[in-house]
């Protein structure tokens, strides 16, 4: 080591350089990373390091190396390829009568795993010759690798026995996939962050399918902007887009079509006049409603927690007693009930979150609205409070109603689909996302024909 403190800011500089940003989480991470690189390379100031970059390839790679998480493996995300096995390729062979070939982009591609995965799929399938597969990505080092399509057993954890007799030959603790496979893929270098896209001319356009996942997490929202209509831009007329979970919204960048799916969000490039309700089984339509429901109607009698048995905190006690109210159909009882019982327990989120809703169902959205202020105030992840905050907020402050569903739903995305909403027992983090998603779909409308 040099001795000197790892400087943040080269370290940002460095990222920019390359077309990339920092998390903040990994600043310290790969400002070490890359003073152990000059250290190396007997580089002693950040300018020169910063000159020679995008110059000298094999320091641009180690640069992009120390930036990134290079972690992939055969099939990670399995709940994504199940997606794109079940509803996606099915849906897009059905629209291709003439039997042309489907075309899949794999961007951000690392060292090959993912598309040479997406190869395995479909030859499982039988549908090898009906696809195209292309592959990109930044560093030319991780493509090298990708090309030789050997790997070790860590890269082929999520693989079985099967397709690890079918597909690779194995030697002394090395796995190379059989040239068959390795010739249905296309390997290109591109900077995401630099390059001009859609390119036509380098057979970088009208995809039927792309992958970018776990790539724009390394791009500012500026970037991350321009990246989503350049990706729509490549997408043919009905081709999809699939992100990671970990990676930034695009749908308020580009007019994408989007469906959760027990995957996550599924992104599309679609006319609104061909948009078909229910058009694969795998994923859950996005269906608008005719007429706004009423509150208690969208609160429901089972949308609470099952109440808990009564301990010795009293504020337990009390939210048991307020829930009951609510089931009964008398929220001004549960609303007045909620506030007094504030008094005595003014930091706890749980009864300032019944409160709300309580006045909610009573019609009551100013007061509604700023006793879910206070539940984000003192706990923001509640998923609940941010999505029926939205929904208050929806009429009287559209934008920051959408701030509020737009949180509700990163915040259900970011968790199992299965797992229970805290303060909705009867309400799942896919349920509840489709609920915001809807919401917001009515919201971005409503703003769209204001700006109109």
């Amino acid at each position: 080591m040099s001795g000197r403190a790892p400087s943040l800011k080269l370290a940002e500089q460095v990222a920019g350089r390359i077309g990339l940003s920092l998390p903040a989480s990994r600043k310290r991470a790969v400002a070490s990373a890359i003073d152990r690189m000059m250290v190396q390379r007997g580089i002693g100031e950040g300018r020169s390091l910063l000159a020679r970059l995008g110059f000298d390839e094999d320091l641009t790679d180690e640069a992009i190396s120390a930036v990134t998480v290079a972690e992939t493996h055969f099939f990670r995300g399995p709940d994504q390829f199940q997606v794109i096995r079940q509803a996606i390729l099915p849906e897009l062979l059905r629209r291709r009568p003439d039997g042309s070939p489907l075309s899949i982009w794999s961007l951000g591609c690392a060292t090959g795993e993912e598309p040479y995965s997406l190869a395995i799929l479909c030859d499982e399938d039988d549908l090898l010759d009906d696809v195209r597969i292309s592959a990109a990505d930044v560093s030319r080092r991780a493509l090298v690798t990708a090309r030789e399509a050997e790997y070790g057993e860590w890269a082929l954890r999520n693989t079985g026995p099967r397709l690890r007799q079918r597909y690779f030959d194995a030697s002394g603790g090395r796995y190379r996939l059989n040239e068959r496979l390795r010739r249905q893929v296309d390997f290109a270098h591109l900077n995401l962050g630099a390059d001009a896209l859609p390119s036509p001319q380098s057979g970088l356009a009208d995809f039927d399918l792309i992958l970018c996942r776990n790539v724009l997490v390394y791009f500012e929202a500026s970037a991350v902007s321009r990246i989503a209509g350049q990706l729509l831009a490549c997408l043919s007329d009905g081709g999809w887009l699939l992100t990671a979970p970990t990676d930034p919204p695009l749908w308020k960048y580009a007019a994408f079509e989007t469906s959760i799916t027990p995957a996550g969000v599924v992104y599309r490039r679609m006319a609104r006049s061909k948009i078909q309700k229910n058009s694969t089984a795998c994923t859950a339509p996005l269906r608008h409603q005719k007429r706004r429901p009423a509150a208690g109607r969208m609160l429901g009698r089972t949308s609470f927690d099952t109440p808990k048995a009564v301990g010795d905190d009293p504020a337990e006690a009390v939210t048991r007693q307020i829930r009951l109210l609510f089931d009964r159909g008398n929220p001004r009882e549960a609303g007045r009930l909620a506030a007094h019982a504030i008094e005595t327990h003014p930091l706890s989120a749980e009864l300032h979150f019944l409160r709300g809703v309580s006045e909610m169902a009573s019609g009551e959205t100013d007061a509604a609205a700023a006793a879910l202020r206070r539940v984000v105030y003192l706990d923001s992840n509640l998923a609940a409070a941010q999505f029926f905050l939205g929904v208050c907020l929806k009429h009287s402050d559209p934008k920051a109603a959408l701030r509020a569903l737009e949180n509700a739903l990163s915040s259900c995305l970011s968790r199992p689909p299965r797992e229970r909403v805290a303060l909705m027992c009867e309400a799942t983090a896919e349920h509840l996302a489709q609920r915001a998603w809807r919401e917001i779909g009515q919201l971005q409308r409503h703003l769209g024909s204001e700006a109109g």
